[in-house]
């Protein structure tokens, strides 16, 4: 993951897409994903545990806030 405080100011997600790399992985992993992702910035195709990140909504590294809307698909 990005560092929390980066050099230079990085827009706040407004949403965060991920999609599942391993299916076989529980579904309660979701909630660890998402406490994770609180506080970092991410951007798309990186990987979060067994989540790859679709889409970041705006696009390009984001930082993600309580505020984000996390969403997952398979």
């Amino acid at each position: 993951m990005a560092p929390i405080l980066p050099p230079g100011p990085v827009p706040q997600a407004g949403r965060v897409v991920l999609r599942k790399v391993n299916r076989r992985a529980p579904s309660f992993i979701s909630n660890m994903v998402r406490a994770r992702l609180v506080g970092h910035q991410v951007e798309a195709g990186q990987r979060v545990l067994v989540f790859q990140v679709a889409f970041t909504v705006p696009t390009g590294l984001v930082e993600v806030t309580p505020a984000t809307v996390i969403e997952f698909i398979d």
